[in-house]
């Protein structure tokens, strides 16, 4: 199971390595959260959240921020990080799949290098959650990884969809990947309005989509 494999990956990172990762969040500048401010995008989701580096990101620019993730671990490590710059938001374990989140909660949401991790039809859903519990008129913005050779290079068996599932005795196995290049983003948001689209200097591909 997916939510077996982050637990256990998040299990065994160290903490204090990612703390000081961390800082390097506190005050990040994206261009997507200036076009959040003039989208009146006050209220943020941060989906599938991690140990809180874009949760930092987000509360640190002004926006009022609540997340989730499907690794306990992974939220205690976040909470404590984020106690050590001065925030408390609330956070919670839930899935992409079920949010549990009332209909229309916030101005925008984001869920970063996470769609990449699901089988096709899983991601189609997640967004379809994502767009429910945004607001009419708010903001979703999606970030996708650019794959690089040793991604291909672990051994993993390719599924129907397209989708590498890592196997053998490496820290990946258990873990899905599935490469998202323009064709399948745009297949991914079809009939969706798209605000803006780049590639960041690390070559993943984001997009910022907004809710009619």
């Amino acid at each position: 199971m997916q939510s077996d494999f982050w637990e256990c990956s998040w299990q065994n990172e160290d903490r204090e390595s990612l703390f000081q990762y961390l800082a390097g969040y506190r005050g990040l500048v994206l261009p997507e959260f200036e076009l959040f401010r003039q989208q009146g995008v006050k209220t943020v989701c941060d989906a599938a959240c991690g140990f809180g580096a874009y949760t930092l990101a987000l509360l640190s620019n002004g926006f009022e921020v609540r997340g989730f993730d499907i690794s306990e671990t992974a939220l205690e490590i976040a909470a404590e990080g984020l106690r050590r710059f001065g925030f408390a938001p609330e956070l919670k374990r839930a899935s992409l799949l079920d949010t549990s989140y009332p209909d229309e909660s916030f101005d925008g949401v984001l869920a970063l290098s996470v769609l990449d991790h699901m089988r096709a039809s899983d991601a189609e859903q997640a967004v379809e959650g994502l767009f429910r519990i945004t607001r009419s008129g708010g903001l979703v913005m999606l970030s996708f990884d650019t794959p690089e050779a040793e991604d291909y290079a672990a051994p993993h068996e390719v599924l129907p969809d397209g989708s590498m599932l890592y196997i053998g005795g490496s820290d990946r196995a258990g873990m899905i990947f599935r490469p998202c290049d323009g064709a399948a983003i745009q297949a991914l948001t079809e009939g969706r309005e798209v605000l803006s689209r780049r590639t960041n200097r690390k070559g993943n591909r984001i997009v910022v989509l907004k809710k009619p």
